[in-house]
């Protein structure tokens, strides 16, 4: 599911859409990134302050409790952590990901040339063109006229040329998802 604080949290940590690397932090994150990152942060779960660590466990700031910093996949409905400080360890986002609907909605004239998707038993790569059309077939085939058998038939292939012409402009819109390491305390 695609959520606003994930598309601001690329655009400060990859501002050139580039995640490569796609796991930010300390280590990687400028100054100014950092700080960008915590006031997002701070405003969408409502943490007191930001406190970024360098491993995914450690201590807190007084030294007193053990910290394990946690996966949690942002969503529009995330719990708070009111007054709470939050232990960033890093900010990390998914490969592109589809809605399982939009691999056969209609992205542009009917058409969809879905992206590569893997088997999961096998992990074979598997692609798929849907071509969508009304053909108001007649109830009965046989008085189906044999002329317009063909018009139909030459009409998908031009819509499959079309789609094989110009890939790209008939993939779906993909989202990256993105998720927080961290630890409220």
């Amino acid at each position: 599911m695609k959520t606003e604080l994930a598309e601001k949290l690329m655009s400060i940590c990859a501002p050139n859409n580039s995640l490569e690397p796609h796991t930010f932090g300390i280590d990687n994150l400028t100054e100014e990134q950092r700080i960008q990152v915590e006031v997002e942060l701070i405003k969408h779960f409502d943490f007191k302050k930001i406190v970024w660590m360098e491993l995914p466990t450690g201590l807190t700031e007084d030294k007193t409790t053990v910290i394990v910093a946690q996966t949690y996949k942002i969503t529009n409905d995330d719990p708070k952590h009111t007054g709470k400080v939050g232990y960033v360890y890093k900010v990390f986002f998914t490969p592109k990901m589809y809605e399982p609907a939009s691999l056969y909605e209609p992205v542009k004239d009917g058409c969809v040339f879905a992206p590569t998707i893997y088997d999961t038993e096998t992990f074979e790569p598997k692609r798929s063109i849907t071509l969508t059309w009304n053909p108001e077939l007649l109830q009965d085939r046989s008085e189906y006229p044999e002329s317009e058998y063909k018009d139909d038939k030459q009409m998908i292939r031009d819509m499959l040329e079309k789609v094989l012409s110009n890939p790209e402009e008939y993939r779906p819109e993909g989202f990256r998802a993105c998720g927080v390491r961290f630890a409220a305390i």
